[in-house]
């Protein structure tokens, strides 16, 4: 995965111009062996990573999402789109947790950046590129009670902001964010999603805690705990977005962050396998061995040809609900691809997959893990509908089918933390 990047002296902007996708993969590539080579032993501590964020702020890892006039990379300017998955790709490539903490925090400023006022933005967005970190937070405790996705949170409103009371989990980037993107929303009869925003929460605001709650069997250095706010102030400036405007009218999908996360984790075990496989003569000259790894490449091959096409109709600015439906098929073959693949190694490789100083073990829990974050399922469901003649529809108000429950329900893309 090549070459060597100028990463950026830390003093200054992280971006100076709109990076071309190969500048923004090769300051990747200059950090990937380090951030893998720390892999096993964060894991096996439960520890965040905390160097490997401080080396992606150096680099403007931090700030991909953010408008190129606030020295952003602006991968979420049309016809950019595809740059971010790329490189969301190639970070989990080299590894997993670490992907999928700059994937939420760049979600989270992404969303503080497309959203907030212009004076929302000149506070928020020079902080954040300056490198103040971003959570975001929108699973409950009932999110899918019942097979519905139910969102609880609402905003009391008080003289000058308002009262937060929630407990939110899976709160990704929490460990070392300064700010925390709640998703919740003001109170109303109306259905949820038409009330939902944001309150973008500091950190060291008085009644807001973070639990020592992450034991999980993957993902164990992400340390996405969950996170209690107990009758939090939310001045009138914190709040971001108008109520139910992310949901109708935002054209950003989180379904082909969540893909490319996955493809680039399935990749990496992928070539673990070829490379292992291909140094041992009794599984190198096995026919039965060099199918299945075949039937593997033929797995990826689609999963990433599915991303590459729907980040191409983003480019374009093809019809939203169109893209989405792309990238739900892309998301379930990914989210296939990389719980499969690793799975299936320990078959082709046998009991010596188990050793520790191999990385499949922790790339399966990895992935069993945070295949869960996203409820994929409910989305394919709609597919369905889509086939039977009912539409689809990626985010409420565009016609066809509704992602939302009729009277409570929250997106599946609130639910994970983006």
């Amino acid at each position: 995965m090549t070459t060597a990047a100028r990463l950026p002296d830390s003093t200054s902007v992280p971006w100076t111009e709109p990076p071309a996708a190969e500048e923004i993969l090769a300051r990747i590539d200059e950090l990937g062996p380090g951030w893998r080579e720390r892999r096993r032993a964060l894991d096996e501590a439960v520890e965040f990573p905390h160097e490997n964020f401080a080396e992606a702020k150096a680099a403007g890892l931090h700030a991909l999402t953010l408008p190129t006039e606030y020295g952003g990379a602006g991968v979420w300017l049309p016809g950019r789109y595809s740059h971010w998955y790329e490189a969301l790709e190639r970070m989990a490539w080299w590894e997993t947790n670490t992907a999928q903490l700059l994937q939420v925090h760049n979600h989270a400023a992404g969303i503080i950046a497309w959203h907030s006022t212009p004076s929302q933005r000149d506070h928020f967005l020079p902080r954040i590129a300056a490198g103040d970190f971003c959570a975001s937070l929108g699973s409950e405790a009932h999110l899918y009670e019942n097979g519905a996705e139910v969102l609880e949170s609402e905003l009391t409103k008080v003289d000058g902001g308002y009262r937060l009371t929630a407990r939110k989990g899976f709160a990704s980037v929490a460990a070392t964010a300064k700010y925390l993107m709640v998703w919740c929303a003001v109170e109303g009869d109306t259905p949820y999603a038409h009330r939902m925003l944001f309150a973008v929460v500091d950190v060291d605001w008085d009644g807001v805690e973070l639990l020592d709650d992450w034991q999980m069997l993957g993902m164990r250095s992400t340390i996405s705990c969950g996170v209690r706010f107990t009758d939090v102030f939310v001045p009138d400036d914190h709040v971001v977005g108008t109520p139910g405007g992310w949901v109708t009218g935002d054209p950003r999908t989180f379904s082909c962050a969540y893909a490319a996360n996955h493809l680039g984790s399935a990749q990496a075990a992928f070539d673990f396998l070829a490379e292992y496989i291909a140094d041992r003569p009794d599984l190198r000259d096995s026919e039965a061995v060099r199918v299945k790894l075949g039937q593997m490449d033929a797995q990826l091959f689609a999963a990433r040809a599915c991303l590459r096409s729907t980040g191409a109709r983003l480019d374009r600015g093809d019809d939203p609900d169109d893209c989405e439906a792309d990238a739900v098929r892309t998301m379930h073959l990914a989210k296939d691809a990389v719980l499969a693949i690793p799975y299936q190694g320990f078959d082709l490789i046998g009991a010596r997959a188990c050793h520790e100083r191999y990385p499949l073990g922790q790339m399966m829990r990895d992935a069993r893990t945070f295949t869960l974050y996203f409820r994929d399922d409910l989305y394919v469901e709609r597919l369905a509908q889509l086939a039977l003649g009912n539409g689809f529809s990626a985010k409420g108000g565009r016609g066809g089918s509704t992602p939302f429950e009729a009277s409570t329900g929250a997106t599946a893309q609130a639910t994970a933390g983006a």
